[in-house]
């Protein structure tokens, strides 16, 4: 019988895949199986040791997390060549056994079996080693070395750490012994594999010990300059380290600027020798990004990405091109082949575009000839918009094609192999997204694309960036800055997704009725105040493969909820308003909203008990009394899976709507209206009923029969101002939704029931996992019922957890 049972193969496929997601627990498990499976994990296990991955192993607490990082740094630590010293602070931190910090003899026993060093490919210790690498507690050998060397003093002079005061200086001093150890121990590593490193994470101050041995990384593929400690701003949330107060935070942090200056300039220094001394080996880098260092240094990190990236190879015949690529592209676009690229992230949507990525991007748009006009072959393209002129070549491209397909027609010289030769020469662009900033909004562009790519594309997403601070406030009145959509014909279009967070979105409904193929459709602006009688609904849309809606602003106020009779694939549905400047949602009056719904001799009344309390009734049917639209719910949509309803919408909801949803599995209802109780709620039994109560009595109905009944309803989240008793709690978790598996009362939401009657009830419903009560509860009520704090509780994993809920924190129910 053969002592190894898998193929080799089967065993790298196997350490590669354990590898990637670095979970280093099995790999050690696996070195004591024989010696072949030793041999073949070492080099895995370690040749990127550094990248630590503190969620795949799973450390209970800070604490625990120094000890599994120190229990690595200790191994190799051991087997350093004793040519090379271990510096004092390694020893301290690492190698001591007694509470001063002295080096003992054991402390370097049991000597290692083999020279785990030599494994190492990547030098490039993660944000999470990074951060537990020392013990920071202020009586530890480690700080108290740190304050008998001054190491504070030294990092404030280098440009690195603040210059700080009071307790924040307690903070700062554990900062700098973090950095000393981390420069100290990197190069310690490293000296005895030089040669064999093919990735290497530099620290930004100390980069000139390692220029003088540039000739032994003759191996080095990508190199990652490394600020030791991202530098933090102050007067913020308190999730955020606090250094130094606002007001002189302007002046100590420009102060780093000549020091910065001077780390740039290594840096560049460093990858043009490299290029020197050893010829197309090195071919990536990295430097940090312009927004964590003071105004009066990003010119100057500026021009070094610049400087850097020039000196490096341009991309070998990539097939696609990410966002950190960028600044490479442009300041080698000359040299670089898009011939067969297929697709280009240049940003993306929640990106901060740096100093840097906007010199680049200004260095794209402003090229003699479009970069994208090169990319022959390229189907997604994610970025920026670089102006209205940015797509006008395919537009150049496609009338050509389209004169040349008239000539051939003509003259009867078309063929159709000839027809397929020139579909190969357009470019088959099929997915666009595009951001824009306040100064820049979508315009000619979006008509290039449409016209460009009409018989290719299939997605296309239009996102506005916010500046931060507060939302705007836009008034559905307001003249929209520009129409979209017109005249466009997109018979491929599954996915349009337009937000404009800056100013009204006004699109062109005819061309939403070419959109034959639309599965995806997301309109949004920023209009959050509005009046009934600004409000002009849409007509009805025939989309028949719609599978998702989200609307938001002037598009979920004026669409015509008819059109939802011809969509009956759709499965997602979210109608909600954006916040208005004081983070809530406006709503008007309840009295507008009911002279809205019952007018010029309506049958309509005001619900009581067999509705939902200060409610205007709804009658069936689609309505627009002058220019306001009646907002109705009398379609049946079998594939409906989840419904979001936000603001007004929220407001106007009924639980009979939901007995046309059969297949509801997710609902959310959010309102969230100032604390003035105009807007809020009551959900009733007699809103949850199928007849008024009166009735119900009369004919003696069965208590399970009496309500709606929603059994594949899994989710159940209210937000906002709204009242929930104990027995309508009682009757929807029980009879209307007995199968939830998470519920959600938060923001506001009073629910009438004390802790002891919902945990009661809690364990009533057979597949509950999570619940969510925006209550607080006494600490000693909470342990009387068996409650257990999960944030504190390190041996939370040790037993089931059914239920959470709400007090304060999370609390957890723990089964019997």
């Amino acid at each position: 019988m053969s002592r190894q049972p898998l193929p080799l193969e089967c065993v790298l496929i196997i350490l590669g895949f354990l590898s990637e997601e670095r979970d280093t627990d099995t790999m050690t498990r696996l070195l004591c199986i024989n010696r072949t499976i030793c041999a073949l994990t070492l080099p895995f296990l370690y040749g990127d040791c550094f990248n630590f991955n503190m969620h795949n192993n799973r450390p209970r607490s800070k604490k625990s997390a120094f000890t599994t990082v120190s229990q690595l740094i200790r191994t190799l630590l051991r087997q350093v060549h004793p040519q090379y010293l271990i510096p004092d602070v390694l020893k301290i931190a690492y190698l001591s056994q007694d509470n001063q910090g002295d080096p003992q003899p054991t402390a370097y026993q049991p000597t290692p079996l083999f020279r785990y060093g030599r494994f190492i490919r990547k030098m490039a210790p993660s944000r999470d080693l990074r951060n537990h690498l020392i013990d920071a507690h202020p009586n530890s050998p480690a700080m108290k070395y740190g304050a008998d060397h001054h190491l504070y003093d030294r990092y404030v002079a280098d440009g690195l750490i603040f210059h700080c005061h009071g307790d924040d200086k307690n903070r700062a001093r554990a900062d700098a012994l973090e950095m000393d150890v981390y420069r100290k121990l990197v190069w310690t590593l490293c000296q005895g594999c030089m040669d064999s490193i093919e990735e290497l994470s530099i620290p930004m101050g100390d980069i000139e010990r390692y220029i003088d041995h540039l000739s032994q990384f003759r191996s080095l593929f990508q190199v990652n300059f490394v600020i030791e400690k991202k530098l933090k701003k102050v007067g913020f949330p308190d999730c955020m380290h606090t250094y130094v107060s606002p007001e002189d935070y302007g002046q100590r942090y420009n102060g780093m600027g000549p020091n910065h200056d001077r780390h740039f300039g290594d840096m560049a220094h460093f990858v043009l020798r490299h290029t020197v001394v050893h010829p197309h080996t090195l071919r990536q880098a990295s430097l940090p990004s312009s927004l964590i260092f003071p105004e009066t240094s990003r010119s100057s990190i500026k021009i070094a990405w610049f400087k850097i990236m020039s000196f490096l190879p341009p991309l070998h015949n990539p097939r696609q091109i990410r966002s950190s690529d960028t600044c490479k592209l442009a300041a080698r676009l000359k040299d670089t082949d898009l011939s067969h690229v297929e697709s280009m992230t240049l940003t993306h949507q929640w990106e901060t575009i740096s100093a840097e990525k906007e010199m680049a991007l200004n260095h794209l748009k402003y090229n003699k000839v479009p970069f994208l006009s090169r990319c022959r072959s390229l189907k997604h393209l994610e970025m920026e918009t670089l102006g209205p002129d940015m797509f006008h070549w395919a537009v150049l491209e496609k009338k050509q094609l389209d004169a040349r397909r008239q000539q051939e027609s003509i003259v009867g010289q078309q063929s159709s192999s000839g027809q397929h030769a020139h579909h190969s020469n357009l470019v088959p662009l099929q997915s666009v997204e595009l951001f824009h900033g306040m100064s820049l909004k979508p315009g000619q562009e979006l008509d290039d694309i449409a016209s460009a790519f009409s018989d290719s594309l299939e997605k296309l997403t239009v996102r506005g960036r916010r500046d931060g601070g507060r939302p705007v406030s836009v008034d559905l009145g307001t003249v929209p800055v520009a129409m979209h959509g017109y005249g466009w014909t997109l018979p491929r279009l599954r996915i349009l997704d337009f937000r404009m967070p800056h100013s009204q979105l006004q699109f062109d409904l005819d061309a939403l009725q070419r959109f034959h193929a639309l599965e995806s459709l997301r309109l949004e602006d920023c209009v959050n105040i509005y009046r009934h009688r600004d409000i002009r609904p849409w007509p009805s849309i025939n989309l028949p493969h719609l599978k998702k809606l989200y609307l938001q602003g002037s598009p979920a106020l004026c669409f015509n909820l008819n059109s939802l009779h011809y969509s009956p694939r759709l499965e997602c549905l979210a109608l909600s308003m954006p916040f208005t400047r004081t983070f809530d949602h406006y709503m008007p009056s309840p009295e507008e909203m009911r002279d809205d719904s019952v007018t010029q001799g309506s049958q309509d009344t005001a619900i009581d008990d067999h509705g939902l309390s200060g409610t205007p009734s709804v009658s069936q049917g689609y309505q627009s009394i002058g220019r306001r639209p009646r907002f109705i719910w009398d379609w049946h949509l079998p594939n409906l899976r989840e419904l979001d309803m936000r603001a007004v919408f929220a407001y106007k909801f009924e639980f009979q709507w939901l007995q046309h949803l059969p297949n509801l599995l997710h609902i959310c209802l959010g309102m969230m209206v100032p604390p003035d109780g105009i807007h809020k709620r009551d959900i009733t039994l007699g809103g949850l009923s199928r007849k008024p109560r009166q009735q119900q009595d009369e004919e003696g109905q069965i208590l399970s029969d009496r309500y709606f009944s929603f059994p594949k309803l899994e989710v159940f989240s209210v937000l906002g101002h709204w009242n929930i008793t104990t027995e309508v709690l009682e009757v929807f978790c029980l009879f209307v939704a007995p199968n939830l598996r998470r519920i959600h009362f938060g923001h506001s939401c009073v629910v009438g029931i004390q802790l002891r009657e919902w945990i009661t009830l809690a364990r009533k419903m057979p597949r509950l996992e999570q619940s969510h009560l925006n209550q607080e509860f006494a600490a000693d009520e909470i342990q009387k019922l068996g409650l257990l704090d999960h944030l504190q509780d390190d041996h939370r994993n040790k037993r089931h957890l059914k239920h959470s809920f709400r007090g304060g924190v999370y609390w957890d129910v723990l089964d019997p």
